[in-house]
């Protein structure tokens, strides 16, 4: 071909950084000699996975937008190693086929063009045809000369996708953002709408719940020390990680390394496969250690260490690993009388005391009572499979505020249980605190009408207790759905308190 039409190809190209006329330009140039049916750039968006048309022509001279094609998974190109190449059947090449046929229609066969610049891949310049071997040898040296300045043209094309890109990836940051920020208001609204009585308390944990700072709750047993640290840790950056829970008190001291630090295999007797410690389990989101004055001395000096150093070696194992959690405690203890009496490490108080939040106790804050009791009645629906909530009656709400609930919020879910399980199915039932402070139920009659029976003494209560309890799980002990699970016991303990009562737990449930 003549080197003149090579210089008319460049110019017209150059005259414009819109890669549909430039595409257009050289296709004019071009086609009297191609005698092509139409021509396309286009890119392969690594972000979308997706072959993207940038600029596309026809012989009848419109230039329309093709949008772009996601190829089916496993379908590669087969010019991978070629700048140029002929198809002169495009069957042959079934990328280019779903591709080509995929936006542009009937095509038989190609002139294909390689866009790739300082070793990255740009994209394709491809002519078709809807005749099978149109182009020549000739016409594709010729082409290839053409690379550099077609290079330019998708560059300017590729950084605008970019830029669209980048543009709608910040968009999409912008909405969750907004979104993780609308869920994280949800959890505290959620919170301060069963406990109004926290709501200084809620903004606290707001503000320090996307934070890294090590958090001590203080308060007495029952107030929902633990619900606290599960609302600190979905509120942070943390929420998607591992929340691992330990109590303190529940672990022999003689089992603490293996426990916190975990161990290799044959590290001692028992050790029969390798075991990842708590610390290793909480690596990447929050330990949670409740109950954390009834840690020995020993194991604190422990837990001090791997604070400071966030390092720990299993047993058994000469390596360190390092270990990334955020830390949140918990006690019912005076931590602080503690230290001074010499029980509690100052170094280690020092450390846990950066932010402490104080739950009250339910006493000093009975505005809480009544949602909190409308939130456990809700859970105890679905938990019994009952049609519709119960009912406090209003003499059942005046004698549940009056009370001082030493049990705090775990003794009114505890009580609201077992009233119900003892309401006879009753659709409204009332709580009798006994002068001994532990609750008694009686069912109020259907008709509202008589007055208050003597109450029995706890040991018939339990009795009545768990033979309800029985016969509402048909006499399963164990399981998800047995009496165990539902009364808050081991099943061995369940079965070694039902003997202890003389109930005949093999046939209760069963008749």
């Amino acid at each position: 071909m003549k080197e003149d039409l090579y210089l008319k190809c460049i110019l017209s190209m150059i005259s414009t950084l819109d890669a549909n006329v430039s595409l257009k330009n050289v296709f004019n140039e071009l086609n009297p000699y191609f005698h092509a049916d139409g021509a396309f750039i286009n890119v392969f968006d690594q972000q979308k996975r997706e072959v993207v048309f940038v600029a596309h022509c026809r012989e009848d001279g419109e230039t329309a937008p093709l949008g772009s094609v996601k190829p089916p998974p496993g379908l590669v190109p087969l010019r991978a190693d070629r700048s140029s190449y002929i198809g002169s059947d495009i069957e042959t090449d079934p990328f280019t086929k779903y591709v080509v046929q995929a936006k542009v229609g009937t095509v038989k066969s190609f002139l294909m063009l390689s866009l790739d610049q300082d070793g990255a891949h740009l994209g394709v310049v491809c002519f078709y045809s809807r005749f099978l071997d149109n182009f020549s040898e000739e016409q594709r040296v010729f082409l290839a000369r053409l690379h550099d300045m077609f290079c330019l043209v998708t560059s300017n094309a590729l950084n605008k996708i970019l830029f669209c890109n980048n543009a709608e990836l910040e968009y999409e940051n912008s909405a969750l953002k907004t979104s993780e920020e609308q869920g994280r208001r949800n959890l505290i609204r959620a919170f301060e709408e069963t406990t109004p009585a926290l709501s200084p308390l809620a903004a606290k944990i707001r503000q320090i719940g996307p934070t890294e700072v090590t958090v001590l709750i203080l308060g007495e047993t029952g107030t929902g020390k633990e619900v606290i640290a599960d609302l600190v840790h979905r509120l942070s950056k943390r929420r998607n990680a591992p929340f691992i829970k330990v109590n303190c008190g529940a672990i022999a001291e003689t089992l603490m390394d293996a426990e916190f630090f975990g161990y290799e295999k044959g590290a001692f007797t028992d050790a029969k496969a390798a075991k990842a410690g708590i610390f290793e389990q909480a690596d990447g989101g929050t330990l949670f250690l409740d109950e954390i004055g009834e840690l020995s001395p020993a194991s604190q000096v422990r837990l001090l260490r791997v604070l400071q150093q966030r390092v720990v070696r299993r047993l058994g194992s000469e390596k360190d690993k390092k270990v990334d959690f955020r830390l949140i405690a918990a006690t019912n203890r005076d931590l602080s009388a503690m230290a001074q009496e010499g029980s509690f490490r100052q170094d280690l108080l020092y450390r846990l005391n950066l932010f402490p939040l104080e739950v009250p106790p339910l006493r000093e804050r009975r505005a809480d009572i009544a949602p909190l009791s409308k939130l456990f009645l809700s859970r105890l629906v679905g938990k019994y499979g009952l049609t519709q909530k119960p009912l406090l009656s209003e003499q059942s709400v005046l004698t549940m505020t009056s009370y001082d609930w030493p049990g705090n919020v775990r003794e009114l879910e505890n009580t609201l249980e077992r009233s119900l399980l003892l309401s006879n199915d009753s659709r409204e039932i009332e709580v009798v605190l006994s002068s001994v402070s532990e609750p008694a139920f009686r069912r109020v009659p259907a008709d509202g009408i008589g007055g208050a029976r003597t109450l029995p003494d706890f040991e018939t209560m339990q009795k009545d207790y768990f033979v309800r309890l029985l016969r509402s799980c048909s006499g399963r002990i164990s399981g998800e759905h047995g009496a165990a699970k539902a009364a808050g016991l081991h099943p061995n303990t369940l079965r070694s308190r039902l003997e202890k009562l003389g109930i005949d737990f093999k046939n209760v449930g069963h008749e």
